[in-house]
């Protein structure tokens, strides 16, 4: 592992045998989770056609995330992190097994999907700070930017065939919502294999957050943020990038019918993966830059290729041109992304670690959400294209005025 390592400066981090742990069940929990969000954006577009219910989704995730995210990050800082993740993870199999059942039942109704994504996201409030906060204590401080670029792998990398697996058993298992119902039983079991893997990881002794109420530690996270400039561009940047750029991922049916007449689980798989491959490609150069100085360029340049990336995606006339961009897309935003955890996680001193990736997190919980919601809206009043064009182009524009700067 360690000549391995030396060849590869991306792969130093796993060396550490609980990091491997880590990693290798949060990749299995992180392809559930992919696998979920396309099940759920199938059956809400199967069960209405409608690209305003589909933002209802992101608004059934972001509810949650917007009141429990900080709260989560609290509590990662003043508990063990370990068991925090483990009873979300295990909260999260269960609310899949769940919906699974009453979806093979054959009497799945739109609310039963959204309030499967709202207790999720609940659980996901939670769970996201923890791991964001948790890793850095399994490696030496040496290795950071490879855990970040290994973690950054994973979400980019689990896109590539888990949303393609579950295409498959959408399209070809049992008849009507059958097949749905078959992979979100797949998605439980894939929490379960990182609760166990959780089960087997030995965390050391944490400095955590200083005593006093859970007020008072929230209130405290928030200060540290502002007052550190750089913290507060690369959180609102990643929030940025996700209201009007990460967001579009909401309007896959919608493109996809539009260019190929219909929305089959193969084809929304299928750009989904393109993206998976996009983001994996971004997070491996990014990750192997550990030693860069002008870390500003990567930020501004990735930024910037993302918001220009979408705007080509929105004017496309092909299919496969759109699976072109997404993967360009995505691994733009990679690079952005890998380089501002990096800086972060190298910064925040871990008594605060838990509050400052709570609100980086929240780039997922609550800004992606949200920004499915304007998005899915927006598409409804003046078509996909327009809406997605506006949206990239003031992601270009945040940018340039906010890091570029």
């Amino acid at each position: 592992m360690e000549r391995l390592a030396k060849r590869f400066p991306l792969s130093a981090a796993l060396v550490h045998r609980d990091f491997r742990l880590y990693w290798g069940g949060n990749a299995f929990a992180v392809s559930g989770q992919q696998m979920a969000m396309m099940i759920q954006m199938w059956l809400i577009f199967d069960l209405t056609g409608s690209a305003l219910q589909l933002g209802l989704l992101g608004l059934a995730r972001a509810i949650p995330g917007v009141a429990l995210n900080l709260v989560g990050g609290v509590f990662a800082d003043k508990v063990d992190q370990r068991k925090l993740l483990l009873i979300c993870t295990l909260a999260m199999a269960t609310i899949y097994s769940a919906l699974a059942t009453v979806t093979l039942s054959g009497g799945l109704e739109v609310w039963h999907v959204l309030t499967a994504v709202f207790c999720s996201g609940a659980f996901e409030a939670f769970q996201q700070p923890s791991r964001q906060a948790i890793f850095p204590n399994l490696i030496d401080r040496k290795d950071m930017m490879s855990a970040v670029g290994l973690n950054s792998t994973i979400h980019p990398g689990t896109r590539i065939f888990a949303p393609i697996i579950a295409g498959v058993l959408i399209d070809h298992v049992g008849i009507g919502h059958d097949g749905a119902a078959s992979a979100l039983y797949v998605v439980s079991v894939l929490y379960l294999v990182f609760s166990v893997a959780l089960l087997r990881i030995h965390l050391p002794p944490i400095k955590r957050a200083m005593s006093g109420s859970g007020l008072q530690s929230l209130v405290f996270g928030m200060r540290y943020v502002a007052n550190n400039r750089i913290f507060t561009l690369l959180i609102l940047t990643s929030f940025s990038n996700a209201i009007f750029g990460m967001a579009h991922m909401t309007l896959f049916p919608v493109f996809t019918e539009k260019l190929m007449g219909e929305s089959t689980g193969f084809y929304l798989g299928l750009l989904t993966s393109a993206g998976g491959i996009g983001g994996l490609t971004g997070a491996f150069v990014a990750g192997s830059l550990g030693g860069i100085r002008r870390r500003g360029w990567l930020l501004v340049g990735g930024a910037c290729s993302f918001g220009g990336s979408l705007v080509l995606f929105a004017i496309s006339p092909l299919f496969w041109m759109l699976v072109g961009l997404e993967w360009l897309a995505s691994a733009s935003n990679q690079m952005f992304s890998v380089t501002s955890q990096s800086t972060l996680h190298g910064l925040v001193p871990d008594e605060y670690r838990g509050r400052v990736m709570g609100l980086w997190g929240m780039t997922h919980t609550v800004a992606q959400p949200l920004g499915g919601l304007q998005m899915g809206a927006m598409a409804s009043a003046v078509g996909a294209s327009t809406a997605l064009v506006i949206s990239a182009s003031a992601a270009i524009a945040f940018a340039v005025l906010g890091i570029g700067r």
